[in-house]
């Protein structure tokens, strides 16, 4: 599914806001020393990828955990890049003091060659009992990709790239990663896991998404200061347990973190290749229970309108099967996870099991890029692809296995109505193996018509539906073939005057930065600005936003659509309707 950014209805009204935006201010930063090179407990290595919209956000990380200092055992190395020419740095932690090192002006943070680079100079000049590396970044993508730099190469590492980095930096597992942290979007997945299981101990990571400035490090870093004894898997147990989850209702997102110990991977990817066969043989069986446990099961990243990563746990329980062999595979699972996943921190309703796995519901997500027009590296370029039967499953289950699912689409129609009037749209698109094929049309109001066909390949048909509210909604038509290979989605926007939403935020004040992105919307960096938030089912309250923080909204833009208002390069004032 692709992204729809423009019917994205973010209320950040809870973004955390900072002032720094890059560093330097009132930081404490000595030129090059050496620290001494006498063996420690721990190095802790922190990768802040900010060449993008967490400039100001990952300054700010940076800052707390200077001001939080090292100490003789552990010692704590930080590598940054932010969003202007010529500021990476790389600094070694000397107590409070930031000792700036010899280092490239600009590194693309998005090349694996960097964190060869950087783990290979840390591991000369500092040796430990213990390395831990944390990556931070935006736009995590699961097993798409991790780093995204607005300056870099133009491609996010691939999990092959990934895979390749850590086995230079790790002598092919010979020496592992005590500890790998990536603080991005949907990396807490089965396939990234496996990925890296081999030349890393205890990996920590979302399944979902998550706010800048909510992973622990000064806490979980200051834990491990005050008991330098304290063991990887401790320290892992330590750090996913000073997370605090948190449910954001506008941007659909319910945080969750778990730390993973990766020993146990082979043996649940062994007993995921014994489900995947399973299912495959028995598909014509239990198609119709899987997909219920499918539409049932915790979905991940909302956020970004996707609905491919689920929790895989929570699958399994929903799985209605009866089957002696299906039961004794499912517990062999669900055992495995148990003993992997040695700390998950999640609210009390979640049922959020710390690892998900990829299971588009449609043909067109199979591969189907979050980021970028054509995905860099394809799923079957996983490591847990080539092991395991997964996606031979995903491919029959969707019907793709050798078949081409039916292309996105053309659907057309009046952009603007009135209620009570008959509309019509147009729809058709093409299937490569010129199968006929059958539309399926969400009217964005509740209706639906169900699967209509079959029609041939390339044939333009024409609907039509009446909207009985005034409302902007969003209508979806998608197709499939007579093999059930379905397209991804188009949408439509279909404009019924608009009233006022049931939520309101309202803004004030003055901002910088602004970003404008036609026909989305924008976002800006608030520097003074009063927010009164009207959110339905929640009490009213008010804030001041006066530290630059990331961006507003934080993920996303503000709809045109949805603001009354004014907005210039310097000042806001209006209403968001949400």
């Amino acid at each position: 599914m692709k992204q729809n950014y423009f019917g994205i209805k973010i209320g950040c009204f809870i973004l955390i806001v900072v002032l720094l935006c890059s560093v330097g201010q009132g930081t404490a930063i000595a030129k090059e020393s050496s620290l001494t090179n006498q063996a420690s407990d721990w190095v802790i290595m922190v990768y802040l990828n900010g060449d993008n919209n967490l400039s100001a956000a990952q300054g700010t990380i940076l800052e707390n955990i200077r001001q939080a200092g090292s100490s003789t055992q552990v010692k704590i190395v930080l590598f940054i890049d932010q969003n202007q020419a010529g500021d990476t740095r790389l600094y070694y932690l000397d107590g409070t003091t930031l000792t700036q090192q010899t280092w490239p002006t600009e590194s693309s943070m998005d090349d694996p060659a960097t964190i060869v680079s950087l783990v290979t100079k840390v591991k000369n000049d500092l040796p430990a009992n213990h390395y831990a590396l944390f990556i931070s970044s935006n736009k995590g993508s699961g097993w798409q990709g991790l780093c995204w730099d607005d300056h870099g190469r133009g491609q996010m590492i691939t999990m092959p790239e990934f895979l390749n980095a850590l086995n230079q930096i790790t002598n092919n597992g010979a020496n592992k990663l005590d500890i790998l942290g990536i603080e991005t979007c949907m990396t807490g997945n089965i396939e990234v896991a496996y990925q890296i299981n081999s030349c890393v101990n205890f990996f920590i990571a979302y399944p979902e998404c998550a706010m800048a400035g909510e992973w622990p490090y000064v806490q979980s870093f200051n834990d491990l200061k005050n008991t330098t004894a304290m063991s990887p898997k401790e320290f892992a147990i330590d750090i996913a347990n000073h997370f605090v989850p948190h449910k954001y209702k506008p941007q659909r997102i319910i945080t969750t973190m778990a730390a993973t110990n990766c020993s146990y991977l082979p043996s649940l990817a062994s007993h995921i290749d014994e489900l995947g066969v399973f299912f495959i043989n028995h598909l014509d069986l239990y198609k119709n229970q899987i997909t219920t446990a499918l539409e049932s099961a915790r979905i991940y990243a909302r956020l970004w309108y996707i609905d491919y990563y689920i929790d895989f746990y929570n699958f399994l329980d929903l799985c209605n099967i009866s089957d002696p062999e299906f039961i004794t595979i499912k517990n062999a699972i669900e055992n495995t996870m148990n003993a992997a996943v040695i700390a998950n921190t999640h609210i009390s309703d979640d049922p959020a099991h710390g690892l998900s796995i990829y299971f588009p519901r449609r043909a067109g997500d199979y591969n189907d890029s979050l980021r970028y027009t054509t995905l860099p590296s394809p799923y079957e370029a996983t490591n847990f692809a080539i092991t395991t039967h997964w996606d031979e499953f995903l491919k029959t289950y969707l019907g793709i296995a050798n078949n081409t699912a039916p292309a996105k689409p053309t659907f057309t129609g009046s952009g603007n109505g009135k209620v009570g009037v008959m509309y019509d749209c147009t729809i058709s698109t093409t299937d490569a193996e010129n199968h006929q094929v059958y539309y399926f049309i969400d009217w964005g109001d509740g209706n639906t018509t169900g699967w209509l066909g079959p029609y041939d390949s390339g044939e333009q048909i024409t609907v039509n539906h009446t909207w009985k509210t005034k409302e902007t909604f969003t209508v979806k038509a998608k197709a499939k073939d007579v093999l059930n290979a379905e397209s991804e989605w188009a949408t439509l926007a279909i404009k019924i005057p608009i009233t006022p939403g049931k939520s309101r935020i309202i803004l004030i004040g003055k901002i910088t930065s602004v970003e404008i992105n036609k026909p989305m919307g924008f976002r800006f960096l608030p520097i003074n600005v009063i927010e009164i938030d009207h959110i339905e089912g929640e009490n009213k309250s008010a804030k001041i936003l006066n530290e630059t923080y990331g961006e507003y909204p934080c993920c996303g833009y503000l709809p045109f659509s949805e603001f009354k208002g004014i907005v210039t390069k310097k000042f806001l004032a209006g209403v968001w309707v949400v």
